[in-house]
């Protein structure tokens, strides 16, 4: 393979995976940060109204004066879940190639780790799904779709649909979104409604943004024509402001890790200029810990 930092086109994905070629760049143990219905104890935490009255604590109850409720860690095997933002923004620069290699990292993973694996693809609705299962053909499956995947010109990437799919098919997941989330999204109504109801859903947010979108090099100068792919309204930065323009991104950052964060969403960054194998292997076993 290319080194850890370089990405395949969708062509070497296609051709490394299909010969076998790799070995899975994730660990197997993921599965443990993944809080169900299993008898290992995982932690206390307030009870919600979706909660059965047979996971109260009573001591913690009696003694906070505060209704909890025990965790336990879920069974060993799981299903990831790979929401996958295919409208236009997604396709400047090395966005969505990018996006392209962690799915397909994170479905060879889970398949050769015996888990069930599934995709949605979505931007304004939901383009395609495929429900999670078990196997190679169902991993090539998976990979072809994202082969063949095409930037969808939407007015409004829209996050919704794709959570009420996972929510309506799929009973429980470690689930990935991977966008850039350059979109104003709501996903506060399906987490009501069932993410963290009985059919529960571990959600992490991968934010796959091009560089220059999170920051500019210090002491840049110029203009840089830049094209709104929904649009097509063309605007031009002046580089010459880029401290400005890096406070500005690195606020919208933060309001945006916040948001997810709100929902219950863990969220990581990433560019293409950096080892995104180690980055997910250390943001996931940070949610282990």
């Amino acid at each position: 393979m290319k080194n850890e930092k370089d990405l395949l086109s969708k062509k070497e994905l296609l051709e490394i995976f299909l010969h076998h070629r790799v070995q899975s760049p994730f660990p197997g143990d993921w599965e443990s940060i993944y809080r169900g219905s299993g008898y290992e104890f995982w932690g206390l935490r307030e009870m919600e109204p979706t909660d059965d009255v047979k996971n109260i604590d009573w001591k913690a109850t009696a003694r906070t004066g505060t209704y909890y409720v025990r965790e336990y860690l879920a069974e060993s095997y799981y299903n990831l879940m790979i929401l996958y933002d295919i409208s236009r923004s997604v396709s400047f620069g090395r966005k969505e190639l990018m996006q392209a290699n962690i799915a397909v990292s994170l479905a060879y993973s889970a398949i050769v780790g015996n888990n069930g694996c599934g995709l949605i693809l979505f931007a304004d609705d939901v383009v395609s799904f495929l429900p999670p299962r078990m196997g190679w053909p169902h991993f090539m499956q998976i990979l072809q779709a994202i082969a063949d995947a095409r930037p969808v010109r939407c007015g409004t990437t829209k996050l919704d649909p794709a959570l009420g799919k996972l929510v309506g098919e799929v009973p429980e997941s470690l689930t990935f979104i991977l966008s850039d989330f350059l979109f104003p999204f709501d996903c506060g109504y399906h987490f009501q409604r069932g993410l963290h109801g009985r059919n529960r859903h571990e959600v992490k947010a991968l934010i796959v943004l091009e560089s220059c979108e999170k920051e500019l090099p210090a002491g840049a100068k110029g203009l840089m024509p830049l094209s709104d792919s929904e649009t097509n309204e063309t605007v031009f930065l002046d580089l010459s402001k880029w401290r400005a323009y890096n406070e500005s991104r690195e606020k919208w950052l933060a309001e945006t890790g916040d948001r997810l964060g709100r929902v219950g969403i863990d969220s990581l960054v990433l560019t293409p200029e950096e080892d995104f194998r180690r980055k997910i292997n250390a943001f996931m076993q940070g949610a282990r810990s």
